[in-house]
């Protein structure tokens, strides 16, 4: 039996651990209303890119650029071998005869704004796009049909390899505020400075929440920014950049080779460049290696021909440009054109982008008795020149791979991108045998005599492949697809670390 003062201390103590209670739970029921959470809150994963215009460029039309590739697709892209392979699509069977097309489309697949992408919703989309995209080969398409809710027919009345190489065209609403299915989309209509994920994108929503955009005045400035820490990534590095970034242990730079050459486009109309013996010694007056370690410090690839030096139809076993200056002197040393010890003149226009490649050219097509007048010119003012043919030749930096479909638009005299004093004859010819090869083999042999074509009537200098570079800050983990840029692998980049930044933007 207790005595009454156990009796009182036990229950002072019993007190004691009630209130003791009591005091934990009201503090705790304090922290869960207040406005400071236990643990800190996680900003959205934010990439910070810079791209940097030259002063010829225009801005707009760089970011736009860079906005859509990441925001539509197509229901094809272009592989590095210059073979189409599904995207959108799921894939596609095509007929024994070659004349019917049946694409599957990829299930669950929605547009930004949620509504799904149906076949329907599809074929309107190609029969408002493809006509302008395709150009003249648009004419071997029969119909286009929905054959389901996920299925598209499309008709040919000649077979054509042309049609799967054109399913790359970007497949988006044709409204005021283009709407596309990529893992990016604007954050606001007409924006120009800012993605947010796509929450919906079928192969997996990007880890990356927002891709904020910065234009600067030069490259040279988006640079410093990124070494400052300010951005995360470059979006083009320049030659003299690239040198410090590539030591930087802050930095990783990526290259690749774009499917884009430079090419001095003659105008065949000109009377001096009418002759093939002189388009031809040209070409053999251009040392491209040359080229490529002075003009483009080493990052670029000489130029064969037009076509994409991936692509699987061309082999090692044809013809292509050689360098070879004693035999174009010898060509030019009998033509007279009464102007001393020039023996041929002619005026390029050239962009002020292209002005170190250019002069590097001019020095080379003298020591052959060659002056190239270069004329400094604007966009506009080269687009007006090969529209109205108001030029002698003009430095180009043309798109002309991974598929022959986008070299046919360029060389072709009825091509989209044809001024219409571009290629004609064998070139034609040749580039018809391409449009209808029947099999690998038939468009493998017309590629070879395509090639000879060129080499054999040049419609041009064609000089380099461009290489560019990307530079972004070691913070991400940037997976990369050989030969392939790496936007193309945007939505999986990742943090260095399994721990997103708190606060950092």
């Amino acid at each position: 039996m207790l005595q009454p003062n156990e009796n009182s201390n036990a229950g002072n103590g019993l007190k004691r651990i009630v209130w003791l209670a009591f005091t934990v739970l009201v503090v705790a029921t304090a922290r869960c209303g207040s406005a400071g959470p236990a643990r800190p809150q996680i900003e959205p994963l934010t990439l910070r890119v810079g791209i940097g215009q030259a002063p010829a460029g225009n801005p707009d039309a760089g970011l736009r650029a860079f906005f859509q590739n990441l925001s539509t697709e197509g229901l094809a892209r272009i592989a590095e071998n210059g073979k189409a392979e599904p995207r959108l699509a799921e894939g596609w069977t095509i007929a024994p005869d070659g004349l019917t097309m049946d694409i599957r489309l990829r299930p669950n697949v929605t547009f930004h704004d949620g509504t799904p992408v149906t076949a329907e919703a599809v074929v309107n989309i190609l029969k408002s796009g493809l006509p302008q995209f395709m150009g003249p080969p648009y004419s071997d398409v029969e119909y286009i049909k929905a054959a389901s809710g996920s299925r598209i027919e499309i008709g040919l009345k000649r077979a054509s390899p042309f049609l799967q190489e054109a399913l790359d065209l970007q497949i988006r609403k044709p409204e005021d505020q283009p709407i596309g299915t990529g893992p990016f989309q604007t954050a606001e209509q007409d924006s120009l400075n800012e993605l947010r994920a796509n929450d919906d994108y079928y192969l997996g929503r990007p880890t990356i929440d927002r891709i904020v955009v910065t234009n600067y005045p030069s490259v040279r400035a988006a640079w410093a920014e990124l070494l400052r820490d300010q951005i995360d990534m470059l979006y083009e590095v320049s030659a003299d950049a690239l040198e410090s970034l590539t030591g930087a242990t802050t930095v990783s730079v990526f290259s690749f080779t774009r499917p884009y050459q430079y090419v001095i486009v003659f105008n065949q109309k000109y009377p001096a460049l009418q002759s093939l013996k002189i388009r031809r010694a040209l070409n053999l007056a251009i040392d491209r290696d040359a080229l490529v370690r002075d003009g483009l410090d080493g990052r670029g690839v000489p130029s064969s021909g037009p076509i994409w030096p991936q692509h699987w139809a061309l082999t090692a076993d044809l013809p292509g440009f050689k360098f070879a200056p004693g035999e174009a002197a010898l060509e030019f040393s009998g033509v007279k054109s009464g102007r001393g010890s020039v023996a041929l003149r002619f005026r390029c226009l050239v962009s002020p982008n292209y002005e170190r490649l250019g002069l590097l050219v001019k020095r080379q097509l003298e020591m052959v008795g060659v002056e190239m007048e270069i004329e400094e010119a604007t966009p506009d003012r080269v687009l007006q020149a090969l529209s109205d043919g108001s030029f002698d030749a003009v430095f180009l930096d043309m798109v002309s791979g991974p598929s022959l479909f986008r070299t046919y638009q360029w060389w072709h005299s009825s091509g989209s991108f044809n001024p219409g004093s571009l290629g004609g004859g064998s070139i034609d010819v040749a580039l018809d045998q391409i449009r209808y090869a029947n099999s690998d083999d038939e468009y493998r042999r017309a590629v070879a005599g395509f090639q000879r074509a060129i080499v054999d009537n040049p419609p041009g200098i064609f000089l380099a492949w461009s290489e560019r570079a990307r530079a972004v800050s070691r913070r991400f983990e940037v997976p990369v697809e050989p030969g392939r840029d790496i936007l193309t692998t945007l939505r999986l980049w990742r943090p260095t670390t399994d721990l997103q930044y708190v606060g950092r933007n």
